[in-house]
């Protein structure tokens, strides 16, 4: 299975806790990711959001990639098993 590593970085600047994580296999193209999850406010669901990461940690894009999703308890587990990945901690 592929698998997804949780890296020592912790990204910052994003709408709520963030991580980046080593990928075995590319998700579209991209070998690191930053995935973070953000609680409801107004009328914006809580989600979890997968996007595309430099190694150094830094975001490539906003935009969202496949794992993505919007739910009442998202975690980045979740997006992650979503996409195809197994977490594994580094």
């Amino acid at each position: 299975m592929k698998t997804a590593t949780q890296t020592s970085i912790s990204p910052s600047g994003f709408a709520g806790p963030a991580q980046h994580y080593a990928l075995s296999e590319p998700l579209c193209g991209n070998t690191h990711v930053i995935v973070w999850t953000q609680d409801a406010f107004g009328q914006q669901a809580a989600e979890a959001v997968i996007v595309a990461a430099r190694m150094d940690g830094s975001a490539i894009t906003l935009t969202r990639l496949p794992g993505s999703f919007v739910h009442a308890d998202p975690t980045p587990e979740a997006a992650l098993e979503l996409a195809g990945y197994q977490v594994v901690r580094g």
